[in-house]
């Protein structure tokens, strides 16, 4: 069901199409990697997000990490650090180094209307907009089109 929307997608090169995998269907998620030009897996700094995506690294060889809901308090921040260094230790150039880090705001992320965000949901949305942008112009197949530009 999900092929046609990817073809229409790709035809239409007016933009990308973002696919949450997620719903523990690793099949599903192979699959999708597989035709995706970019592929992220996001975790946050729990032992137990730092095992999931450690085995999905594994079991998809294009895909990156990125870490997000990252800790911003500095104590948290360097501890969680830790973790991160050992994930690259073991998976150089798929981690992406620019955490996302937790934002309070996200209750306006999720609502029905944003009428009027406060300054960190937009500068958050713009910097992991860029992010995705930085890590897709990097890792781009040869002949594709620039990405979309931000707003």
């Amino acid at each position: 069901m999900l092929a046609p929307i990817l073809n229409e997608s790709r035809k239409a090169r007016a933009g990308w199409t973002f696919i949450d995998g997620g719903g523990n269907r690793p099949a599903f998620d192979e699959e999708v990697a597989a035709v995706a030009d970019l592929c992220l897996l996001v975790f946050r700094n729990t032992d137990e997000d730092i095992d999931v995506v450690t085995k999905d690294l594994i079991r998809i060889p294009k895909a990156m990490a990125w870490p997000t809901a990252w800790p911003t308090n500095p104590y948290a921040s360097r501890a969680a650090q830790f973790k991160l260094e050992r994930l690259m230790k073991d998976f150089p150039l798929r981690v992406i180094m620019t955490p996302i880090p937790k934002v309070d705001s996200s209750l306006q992320l999720i609502a029905k209307v944003l009428e009027s965000p406060r300054t960190v949901v937009r500068k958050m949305a713009r910097k992991v907009f860029e992010v995705v942008a930085d890590e897709y112009e990097q890792r781009k197949p040869k002949g594709v089109e620039q990405p979309p530009e931000h707003t």
